[in-house]
């Protein structure tokens, strides 16, 4: 019998799975990829937006020509998710599917903290990048503070290479005695998941470029008038500019059909990536950031962990969960599952990046290695992008 795979998100996540699973499956089983925004574009590029080192068009490619024949892409909101009924609302239609994949990601809430909309410049959104981009070319002396209020948050290395790369642009201009660049983080330590090593070579590299780290520092509101931020443990800092990384929480048509758990995020299984939803529910799969992965392993034995939020996992994710389906549609079991390693790219500046690779199941704790910083692996990084982009129609 023929069935329909409906995917509920176009990013890293939710095109591995609809490539995959079309590859798998005959030409009668339908795929549909759901997404309110026509265009795909690559996070690790908007670094690029906010120093105006690339356009928009340079990191980004239409959905469409990412996805393979024989895959329908719809273009529209999604009003609720219908577990029960095997449902997807959408603005003006509805989609009935046999299978489902959440693929949504993370949604941004800057009024987690009291003041911080008002204050905030953020790179982490297209938009937002491309109007950092303007502040900068007029912004001449001062403090600038890059803002980390809340954990988790996709993409770990990127405010500290935002850091690195700003300080290298305010150089560049003859800035580098007048603007004072602070990173004021929720984390105990940079990348914590990645382990102590890493943490310590990115504060290394933040010291060696006098940007100063303040760790443990949770937010507890923005005085945009007074431009001060306060922080829960009484202190407080000033900024003429600030920099942040909002606060993230899943969609909410998420949170409305009761999938997320205590973390706030979807629980899955770490292999399958299977949703663990409540009694009755159908079978779903979610991937990337919308999911909560515990780690088996733990740097400090009080500390649980869980695995970062980066697209390399969305996309292995969305390859995994298309073998479980395809699998579950010709009766038989996958020997596919996800086995915790990635890799991300921190660039330093001058034309060069560190590509770190992870391995986050293993025990006691995960491990993750990197190379010295040079121009190849910035080259690597710009030549994965351009992958990424490719059309595949």
């Amino acid at each position: 019998m023929s069935t329909t795979t409906v995917i509920l998100g176009g990013g890293f996540g939710g095109i591995a799975a609809a490539n995959t699973l079309r590859a798998l499956l005959s030409a009668d089983h339908a795929i549909v990829v759901v997404d309110e925004s026509p265009r795909f574009h690559v996070g690790a590029g908007k670094t690029w937006l906010m120093l105006g080192e690339a356009t928009y068009d340079q990191i980004s490619q239409s959905r469409t020509a990412l996805l393979a024949p024989g895959i329908r892409f719809v273009e529209s909101r999604i009003q609720r998710i219908g577990l029960a009924d095997g449902s997807v609302t959408l603005q003006g239609d509805v989609l009935r599917f046999d299978h489902l994949v959440i693929a949504l990601g993370a949604d941004y809430d800057l009024q987690q903290v009291p003041g911080l909309a008002d204050a905030a410049h953020t790179f982490y959104t297209v938009s937002g990048a491309q109007r950092l981009n303007i502040e900068l070319e007029r912004f001449a002396a001062g403090d600038v503070v890059i803002l980390i209020p809340k954990v988790p948050f996709k993409c770990p290395p990127a405010p500290y290479e935002a850091a690195m790369l700003l300080h290298e642009a305010f150089d560049r201009r003859g800035l580098s005695g007048k603007v004072r660049l602070a990173v004021h983080t929720a984390e105990g330590t940079p990348m914590a998941t990645a382990g102590p090593e890493m943490g310590q070579y990115i504060k290394g590299e933040l010291a060696q470029r006098s940007i100063a780290f303040f760790p443990q520092k949770i937010t507890s509101r923005v005085d945009s008038g007074a431009q001060l931020l306060h922080f829960e443990d009484g202190s407080a800092t000033h900024y003429d500019l600030l920099i942040a990384v909002p606060p993230h929480v899943a969609p909410k048509v998420v949170r409305d059909a009761e999938l997320t758990g205590p973390s706030g995020w979807v629980p899955v299984d770490p292999l399958t990536l299977r949703v663990k939803q409540p009694a009755g529910a159908r079978e779903v799969y979610a991937i990337g950031d919308v999911t909560v992965v515990p780690l088996p392993g733990r740097f400090k034995p009080e500390v649980g962990l869980s695995l970062p939020k980066a697209g390399v996992f969305a996309e292995a994710h969305g390859r995994v969960a298309a073998h479980q389906i395809a699998a579950a549609i010709s009766g038989r079991k996958s020997d596919e599952a996800f086995d915790g390693k990635g890799y991300c790219y921190l660039e330093t500046g001058a034309g060069r990046a560190v590509k770190a690779e992870g391995s986050f199941f293993e025990q006691p704790h995960p491990v993750m290695q990197k190379k010295t910083p040079d121009d190849s692996q910035l080259r690597d990084k710009r030549d994965w992008i351009e992958r990424l982009l490719r059309p595949r129609r």
